[in-house]
């Protein structure tokens, strides 16, 4: 069953995985592994990983199984707050954006090529046109 349809799968992404340019990911990368995975080499990868990815930095487990995030002693959360991921930029990326300070407001022609775009929106929704008169007469 399920075995059976995903296997195929896996071997294709093993086969593609050997190819993937790694090198040109911009993103900082947090590779987590466990020293006493009997499943997988998981400490040789994730060194494998590190090397292959410009920056990526590696947080090991010390006495930690195959299922790391299912032990009681192991917080994703707190691995991730010490190795500030969300701190360290893309190497390369300008800074974030400000919305606020960044903000630069319409020039004037852009202003009015805008209003005159909306013109027609504005006589078909425009008060005027939906008022009516006592009688029901439209104005």
């Amino acid at each position: 069953g399920t075995l059976a349809y995903r296997l195929p799968m896996l071997v294709q992404a093993a086969k593609d995985a050997g190819s993937l340019p790694l090198s040109r990911l911009r993103l900082p990368v947090q590779i987590v592994a466990s020293t006493d995975d009997r499943v997988l080499a998981s400490v040789q990868e994730a060194r494998r990983l590190v090397a292959a990815l410009p920056d990526a930095q590696l947080t090991r487990l010390e006495g930690s199984g195959h299922i790391p995030l299912l032990e009681a002693r192991v917080n994703l959360a707190d691995i991730l707050r010490r190795s500030k991921l969300a701190e360290r930029a893309a190497r390369g990326s300008p800074k974030p954006k400000d919305w606020v300070s960044d903000y630069t407001p319409p020039s004037a022609e852009a202003y009015a090529n805008a209003s005159a775009s909306l013109q027609s929106v504005r006589r078909l929704t425009s008060p005027v046109f939906l008022s009516t008169k006592p009688t029901g007469e439209r104005v």
